[in-house]
């Protein structure tokens, strides 16, 4: 029995192990293309380039996620839709989670036994 928990400890460790280098490399991809899109957004609309409602008012950016946004009079424009985002902030979920399961799966707490009883230490003698 303890070899099949052994084995089966170190496949769910292997495939967090994975599943944490995966989110991790598509999170820093997506973050990659974020960032190479917003590069010069913001001369882009200095220069007319970009074309908004109005006056440009101020032009921005952000690091984290990569963004840059020019507003308008009458409206905003920003490099990043909504949905990529959406898929950066669940792929840092994603790797965050899956970097705590595999500390925990490699480094499990101690089993306190079936007499345990909470609020109840060991006796001292």
């Amino acid at each position: 029995m303890t070899n099949i928990r052994t084995a089966a400890g170190r496949r769910r460790a292997m495939l967090l192990g994975i599943t944490a280098v995966v989110s991790l490399a598509g999170a820093g991809a997506l973050y990659g293309l974020l960032y190479v899109r917003s590069l010069d957004y913001g001369r882009r609309c200095e220069q007319g380039l970009v074309s908004g409602g109005g006056r440009l008012l101020e032009t921005g950016a952000s690091w984290l996620p990569p963004d840059a946004w020019c507003r308008f009079e009458d409206q905003s424009l920003s490099t990043t839709p909504f949905w990529a985002l959406l898929l950066f902030y669940a792929l840092l979920t994603a790797v965050v989670w899956s970097a705590a399961a595999l500390v925990r799966a490699l480094r499990p707490r101690p089993d306190p036994g079936l007499d345990w009883q909470p609020g109840h230490g060991a006796p001292h003698w």
